[in-house]
């Protein structure tokens, strides 16, 4: 008889391992249960017309050898550019629009760049604007795919043959740094000042056209190093900005994920804490704080507690203070509630801080002010004493505190 297993029995190591599969289970159990929410399509056919939106997906298991291909829609009118496009949808149709993307996917080595496969990938990365494209579908794996960096996908396929059918729109400027070979680093951060669109950035850098040494880049690990990449570059100007010199208060919230932001006065750091509700995704039994940060000078290790989000929440701040001229100390506070149901990617929390800087702030006076206005409004009151920031404040003594 196969044994089942209820992820109750892992308690608080869900909440920290959030799909990482630290349980030794070869499936995580709770994204594996999310899937029965999520709209199903069947294919029957052995052939499949669509459109790419364009984009790929690159996987992690397995690694260096990884299922990897186009992402193929065979209704165009719900097809999407940019994740941001989904921001203020509706939870059904957020799932509407990605449950109808086909993964197509074969093993693949990262390394070994040449082939039908990866030239076809490459070309639908780099358009700007979808392609028709024609599959030759070998077999069909009907579920749905979850990933809590990416959205959601409908079935993968492994296709025998895949076709562009029209002519793929690539930039000329993206054309020239994929030509040039710039190292990864640099060709992000250039084709970024050039406006193009951090989704857009992802999936070159994930089919492996960007960089000296170039190989395919797991999306989930793309997704990070865009976000870390573009915002440490923006802080490098950041940092030579003049400090704020009010408390700001800023709150946004989407699909179960409550932010509340405070921009302190003095040089940068940034600290991102949250809290997982009981009932919430991964912590069906209890609340679980988890907290990372880092000083001005940054952090060399990966922000291991709030992963992902720690990064896309940063992007999200860096353009704000970038945008009006200041450095900070910030925190970043995240509640998630018992309505965030089903994982649908760390462009959730990017959007949704970029979008908290769009409304008018709310102005403290003092430190203690502003965290004791956040703590009626937060549902854990706790979070405060996980801060470092805010124990710094109160108890580390600066030079200019003993000048006369």
């Amino acid at each position: 008889m196969r044994r089942r297993y209820s992820f109750y029995v892992f308690g608080d190591l869900c909440t920290r391992c959030k799909g990482r599969l630290w349980c030794g289970l070869s499936k995580c159990p709770i994204l594996e249960s999310v899937k029965n929410y999520i709209p199903r399509i069947k294919i029957f056919s052995s052939s499949i017309f669509g459109v790419s939106p364009p984009s790929i997906f690159v996987g992690h298991c397995g690694y260096p050898n990884v299922f990897a291909g186009p992402l193929i829609g065979e209704d165009e009118r719900k097809m999407f550019t940019s994740t941001a496009e989904l921001y203020g949808k509706s939870l059904e149709e957020i799932l509407g629009r990605t449950s109808v993307l086909i993964r197509t996917a074969r093993r693949i080595n990262i390394k070994k760049m040449r082939g039908k496969m990866i030239e076809t990938s490459q070309e639908i990365a780099m358009s700007e604007k979808s392609v028709d494209t024609e599959v030759l579908v070998d077999k069909v794996y009907q579920v749905p795919q979850i990933d809590q960096f990416f959205h959601p996908t409908g079935p993968r396929i492994e296709p025998r043959r895949i076709d562009i059918v029209d002519n793929p729109t690539i930039p000329r400027k993206v054309d020239m740094v994929v030509d040039e070979k710039l190292k990864a680093e640099r060709a992000l951060r250039e084709l970024y000042r050039y406006g193009y669109n951090v989704d857009y950035l992802q999936r070159l850098l994930s089919s492996g056209v960007l960089g000296r040494d170039r190989k395919l880049v797991p999306t989930r690990w793309s997704i990070t190093a865009v976000d870390d990449t573009l915002s440490r570059a923006i802080l490098e100007r950041v940092k030579y900005m003049q400090e704020m010199s009010e408390i700001l208060y800023f709150f946004n919230s989407f699909m179960g994920n409550e932010f509340h932001i405070l921009l302190l006065p003095g040089s940068w750091e940034y600290e991102m804490i949250e809290s997982w509700m009981r009932g919430s995704l991964y912590s069906p039994s209890s609340v679980v704080i988890g907290e990372d940060y880092e000083p001005f000078n940054g952090r060399k290790d990966y922000a291991s507690n709030i992963t992902g989000a720690y990064y896309a929440a940063r992007l999200g701040v860096a353009e704000y203070l970038n945008r009006i001229g200041r450095q900070a100390r910030v925190i970043v506070y995240r509640e998630i509630t018992s309505e965030y149901k089903i994982p649908l990617g760390v462009w959730v929390i990017r959007e949704t801080v970029r979008k908290a800087f769009k409304s008018s702030p709310t102005k403290f006076d003092s430190i203690d002010e502003a965290v004791n206005y956040v703590k009626a409004k937060t549902r854990v009151k706790e979070w405060a004493s996980k801060s470092r920031i805010i124990y710094m404040l109160k108890h580390q003594k600066r030079i200019e505190d003993f000048m006369l």
